[in-house]
């Protein structure tokens, strides 16, 4: 009987034992799962982020107009450009949040050439939170699902507004204004900036993209993340100062947070097509400065947990491998 008794108390442990260790399999089964979508979207766009290239050349240019050259300059027919998503200007009925970048890159995608596979294209990354309406099959009837989603901007090769943007100014003998060629309202090319857009994955609540000169040493920690030429997080090759404008930065840091679909569902039935409070009080006022990222992770995470909100971070440093990181400004001298 004590043997018996003995025998009962180890099957119940064993039970027991077995029964925690199948919750927490099923736990991350379901976890790698709900994050498989953000983890494909994520390394598609941090692969094409470091395709990004500028072709960047010398030349003479003429800032006064009296047809002799002036200055010796670092110039390009490309941009690259990161900024507040809500600033991009292109017409879409969903609510851009957290940052932006858009740059071109020998990605090859076109809908009319084929087997040309260093074809320049725009591309642009941003989050957005609105209905799945556009981007469902017609015959799907279903109420519409508010969620936020990775955008991806992706017009063919053909439809790349970039070149005919800075014409002007360049027939000019100017410097050039790149402002049309993202949004794509410029008048080269078919389709407009919304029939170029495709959500990459849905339930991604925010894109922090900070550009970076330099992986700087900090107590020997190198994830410091300081950007000296992006300091608040925006960089335009076009517009930043002289001696590093033209050039792509060497390195990006990337970060994304992704929600699980079950709260998501639940956040929409409190919130209906609105952003969730919840979501939209933990992202308050981060993100602003480059030196402040590590503590706005930090107080992002928490805020979340504390909603009892299940989500992912994701980050990593890409480098761009066509940087020639020069601040070599031009002889600035009368020719």
């Amino acid at each position: 009987m004590v043997a018996m008794g003995i025998l009962s108390v180890l099957m119940l442990m064993m039970t027991v034992l077995l029964d925690q260790v199948q919750k927490s399999w099923r736990y991350s089964e379901n976890r790698i799962g709900q994050f498989r979508e953000a983890r494909v979207a994520f390394d598609i766009m941090t692969k094409n982020i470091g395709q990004a290239a500028m072709n960047t050349y010398y030349d003479l240019i003429d800032t006064d107009e009296d047809n002799s050259p002036d200055e010796y300059v670092k110039t390009s027919e490309l941009h690259f450009a990161t900024m507040e998503a809500s600033k991009i200007g292109g017409s879409t009925d969903a609510t851009l949040t957290g940052h932006a970048i858009f740059f071109q890159a020998p990605l090859g995608f076109s809908t009319r050439f084929r087997n040309l596979n260093n074809l320049f294209n725009g591309r642009g990354y941003f989050v957005a939170h609105g209905s799945d309406i556009r981007f469902r099959p017609s015959f799907v009837k279903s109420e519409p699902k508010y969620r936020y989603r990775l955008m991806e901007f992706r017009p063919p090769a053909e439809s790349n507004q970039i070149f005919e943007d800075g014409i002007e100014e360049r027939e000019a003998d100017q410097p050039q204004a790149f402002t049309k060629w993202y949004n794509q309202t410029g008048s080269a090319g078919d389709g407009s900036f919304e029939e170029f857009l495709n959500p990459l994955a849905e339930n991604i609540v925010t894109l922090v993209i900070a550009p970076r000169d330099s992986i700087e040493v900090a107590d020997g920690d190198r994830k410091e993340t300081h950007s000296e030429i992006a300091p608040d997080y925006f960089f335009d090759s076009n517009t930043i100062i002289k001696k590093y404008a033209q050039q792509v930065p060497p390195l990006v840091r990337v970060t994304m947070v992704a929600l699980d679909e079950s709260n998501a569902v639940q956040l929409q039935a409190q919130s209906g097509a609105e952003q969730p409070s919840e979501v939209v009080s933990a992202l308050n006022g981060l993100f602003k400065k480059t030196d402040e990222y590590d503590a706005d992770v930090i107080k992002m995470v928490d805020a979340l947990n504390e909603e009892r909100i299940n989500h992912k971070v994701f980050s990593t440093l890409v480098m761009l491998r066509s940087a020639k990181w020069s601040t070599f400004e031009g002889n600035n001298t009368q020719q």
